[in-house]
């Protein structure tokens, strides 16, 4: 006995979807297939009334997580390069403590040869020299020595005071530049959180606008149920299951079952008993129209498992040997299609379902 399932008109649907709010319903009843088509059909317009605005909520929420993932990207980099600058600045100063003890050490000597070179280049230099030289030109020698030790002291003296100023200029750019990186590293902070904002936004926008959508949805299904219902009380046994599309809209196994003929019902995690229930044929090697059926649980699926049609498998263009390209809904969102590449692993994938058995 069928109970009482609301209708929502299709001219409402459009006015829910720029309020965001519940759909409204209406009771109807209906006791034969044709009814019952006819109410799917509304109801399938009423979601395709709906798809414009949910299509532009998801596209903006797409390039919102797009700007955040290339805002975040570099940041990384700003926090990377602040840490190459500070890791430079850190060997430096400690190249400059270096050179300053050396410096300091290097003064002690200078000043001590300075001392020596005084006391023996003084006003008596010039007799010091005539009375202890044996002749005139050990005399000049003696002079021309004590000069040459002052010209050593005071160039010795100007390298290492070039070498310093040279260090401390060097110093003093790196933090400039990690002064500005820090600026930078801030900066890109305050706009990836803004841009975080704007992602849980989007993602809001998309959500109200799934609700009416996934209640359309639910509609959709009961209707299946019941069609589903009549034509097996209609046809004789084992004669007629059929292909109807019996599974909740915008789930995987929704998806599948419009790439395919899938006469069996369940959650995904049934699919591949049932499958063999009704004679098709199945393996642990994908191939191109296979379904894919996940163990529960596992490679990313939850608990009442994943589905996915098989579009190509590898080695081929973009797809490596002993993996396999495959389009899904409701991976990365309800009622969402992508396409990707997964590899061929049994601990993830609990077999693939062909055709019906021959014979």
């Amino acid at each position: 006995m069928r109970g009482t399932r609301g209708l929502l008109l299709a001219g409402t649907a459009v006015v829910l979807t720029a309020a965001f709010g519940t759909p409204a319903a209406s009771p109807v009843g209906a006791d034969t297939i044709p009814q019952l088509e006819a109410e799917r059909a509304q109801l399938l317009q009423q979601l395709a009334d709906l798809a414009p605005a949910r299509n532009a909520a998801s596209q903006a929420l797409t390039q919102a997580e797009a700007a955040y993932n290339q805002e975040t990207a570099a940041l990384d980099q700003a926090k990377s390069q602040l840490s190459a600058l500070n890791s430079q600045l850190a060997t430096l100063s400690a190249a400059i403590d270096q050179d300053q003890s050396q410096e300091t050490q290097t003064k002690s000597a200078l000043a001590a040869l300075t001392r020596a070179t005084y006391e023996s280049a003084g006003d008596n230099t010039m007799m010091a020299a005539v009375l202890s030289a044996k002749d005139f030109t050990d005399a000049v020698n003696s002079l021309s020595g004590a000069a040459s030790v002052s010209a050593q002291i005071q160039g010795l003296e100007q390298t290492l005071c070039h070498d310093e100023a040279d260090l401390v200029a060097k110093q003093q750019s790196l933090q400039a530049d990690f002064a500005q990186a820090s600026a930078l590293e801030n900066q890109l902070a305050d706009q990836a959180n803004q841009l975080m904002v704007v992602v849980y936004a989007r993602d809001q926008a998309v959500n109200a606008l799934d609700g009416p959508a996934r209640q359309i949805a639910g509609e959709i299904a009961t209707i299946d149920d019941e069609i589903a219902a009549d034509q097996a009380g209609q046809t004789s046994s084992g004669s007629g299951s059929g292909c109807n599309n019996g599974f909740a809209y915008g789930e995987c196994t929704w998806y599948v079952a419009t790439k395919r003929c899938i006469p069996w019902g369940g959650n995904a995690d049934a699919w591949y008993y049932n499958a063999a229930k009704m004679g098709y044929a199945e393996g642990q090697t994908p191939e191109a129209g296979a379904v894919a059926v996940w163990w529960a649980g596992r490679g990313g699926a939850s608990w009442v498992g994943h589905v996915a049609y098989v579009e190509a498998v590898g080695p081929s263009a973009g797809i490596p040997a002993g993996s396999f390209e495959i389009s899904e809904m409701n991976w990365d969102g309800w009622d969402r299609v992508d396409y990707r590449v997964v590899a061929d692993d049994p601990n993830v994938f609990q077999g693939f379902i062909y055709g019906p058995a021959s014979g």
